[in-house]
């Protein structure tokens, strides 16, 4: 039997320190092989999980215990709904990702985070300042390496893939644990909180660099 996910797990802490926030869309079609209830991710994260929207992350080859678990932070509302994305999609199925959550079963949260996982990541294509990206590896060695390894691009440590993602996308995120606007754990919020802007920008064109 499938092990139930919390919305706070406090056995796989890493599971929910990632900087993964799912946006979802209505869509006409899903991709064959798809689950039909991921359909309400297409129109952000594509059948196949490649954001083309800076806002978005790519979410494919992730682990299927990750996405399981920011599925399950968005029932629980312990991250961002991230309204303000869904505003800007035409006929958006929601209102928000933890609408379209709400009454999602955990053999759905379970299928449509295996679908996800078992795509190719793919990394976005954008520029970085290689003076930052510098700077940032710095900052990943001495504060984030321990959690996400091989640069960020590790999705056996359950931690989301930070190598390629989007940089709009990864400073908001990182601001928003900084602010405390969504579930880490202690030992997370110790590294974010005393990270400046300019920190921020350094470790998502880092992060951006490592994806190439």
């Amino acid at each position: 039997m499938r092990r139930t996910k919390l919305s706070n797990p406090g056995s796989r802490p890493l599971a929910a320190v990632v900087f993964g926030a799912l946006a979802f869309a209505a869509a006409p079609m899903v991709l064959a092989g798809a689950p039909s209830s991921a359909e309400s991710c297409l129109g952000c994260h594509g059948a196949d999980g490649i954001s083309n929207d800076p806002d978005t992350p790519t979410i494919s080859g992730a682990s299927d215990f990750f996405i399981e678990n920011q599925l399950f932070l968005f029932q629980g509302e312990e991250r961002p709904c991230v309204a303000d994305l869904f505003a800007k999609v035409d006929d958006a199925p929601a209102a928000d990702h933890c609408a379209i959550v709400t009454d999602w079963s955990e053999d759905t949260i379970v299928e449509v985070a295996a679908h996800y996982a078992g795509q190719p990541f793919q990394s976005a294509d954008q520029s970085w300042d290689a003076a930052r990206a510098e700077a940032g590896a710095a900052i990943h060695d001495a504060n984030c390496a321990r959690c996400h390894a091989d640069g960020g691009g590790d999705p056996a440590d359950d931690a989301g893939i930070l190598a390629g993602q989007w940089k709009p996308y990864l400073v908001r995120t990182m601001k928003d644990y900084r602010a405390g606007l969504r579930f880490q754990p202690v030992t997370m919020e110790r590294e974010m909180t005393p990270l400046s802007d300019d920190d921020i920008q350094a470790l998502a064109a880092y992060y951006a660099s490592q994806g190439q």
